[in-house]
């Protein structure tokens, strides 16, 4: 009986393969690696396997499976990977560990810079005291900062943890999505900016003009703290959307989108998007994630539109009635 024969494409180099060859004893053995030239494949332990293209019998392609935004890994893992990269992109002025629980301090009102966050395993987030004793703790050092103590909990992970708070008085003050999406080459709106007479800037750093549209000046030193693009639309000298760009390995993290006022309802949030998925894309994000306050529908719509899943909910919960905050 003859034996099964395959011949093996030049275009499958540099493919993940596995390859059936015809033992000459009887039988069949496997080789599984990258295909490096055609008569050899490397291994995943980095060795490289000779082969006789005349003992092939079968040739299979192993197709890599894309990793969708916010999926694979079990939910806490995923959860904690979103929620350290939206810290580390939007760092805070001081950040030290009472257990397993990272506590952020510092300046304006942003709640992420000036919360405690909790990353050990529920329900408590391990902080290495009981429960009362490690809120007391982090009481005296928001206090010595003159800043309400918040907790920073991720849902569902810690809604036990969450529920605790409630039923002691304390109060909500943000209720969050976190949405994710994969990014795809972006439309650009040239009609929305031609009708507008819009020019789309891109900086570095978040300049003077750039904080003042939304009163972020506050915040310029967290902001430029973590490498970002900063990007505007301008008609003519005068900012009417801004947002800021973010990125750590392949993630892009959006943050401090937005519209004046006067120029809401025109398309210039949705062009803005485009905008900043695009410049995230370039520069070798295949990811991006957002969080949206649910007290602002019409900003959910517009990230629905836009193609953004649902990953997890989390809240900002304070213990006192002092400031607002963002998320």
């Amino acid at each position: 009986m003859s034996r099964a024969k395959a011949v093996l494409d030049p275009s499958l180099l540099g493919m993940r393969l596995t390859i059936r060859l015809n033992d000459p004893d009887g039988g069949y053995r496997d080789l599984v690696g990258i295909l490096e030239n055609m008569t050899s494949i490397r291994k995943r332990d980095g060795d490289l396997v000779s082969f006789n293209p005349d003992d092939i019998a079968i040739v299979h392609e192993i197709k890599v499976a894309v990793s969708r935004a916010g999926s694979g890994a079990p939910l806490s893992l995923r959860i904690a990977e979103l929620e350290n990269l939206s810290t580390v992109t939007w760092p805070p002025r001081k950040s030290e560990m009472f257990g397993n629980w990272q506590v952020r301090v510092s300046e304006g009102s942003t709640f992420r810079a000036n919360s405690v966050l909790p990353l050990g395993t529920p329900p408590y987030g391990e902080p290495g005291v009981d429960l009362e004793s490690a809120l007391q703790h982090i009481g005296e050092i928001y206090a010595a900062a003159n800043l309400p103590t918040v907790v920073h909990l991720p849902l569902p992970m810690y809604q036990d943890f969450n529920d605790y708070l409630i039923d002691a008085g304390w109060q909500i003050k943000v209720d969050a999505q976190f949405l994710v999406q994969d990014l795809n080459e972006s439309p650009i709106l040239t009609e929305i900016e031609k009708q507008n007479n819009l020019e789309i800037t891109i900086e570095s750093e978040a300049t003077d003009e750039f904080l003042a549209l939304h009163g972020d000046q506050i915040l310029k030193p967290i902001m430029n703290s973590y490498p970002a693009n900063y990007v505007a639309l301008k008609i003519g000298d005068e900012y009417v959307a801004t947002a800021r760009v973010a990125i750590l390995d392949h993630w892009s993290i959006v943050t401090r989108l937005y519209i004046s006022q006067s120029h809401r309802r025109r398309g210039f949030a949705e062009l803005l998007m485009n905008a900043l998925m695009e410049i995230a894309r370039q520069a070798g994000a295949t990811k991006v994630g957002l969080q949206v306050d649910l007290a602002n529908p019409g900003a959910l719509a517009l990230y629905q539109k836009l193609g953004f899943r649902y990953h997890h909910n989390y809240q900002f919960l304070q213990k006192e009635k002092e400031g607002e905050g963002s998320c």
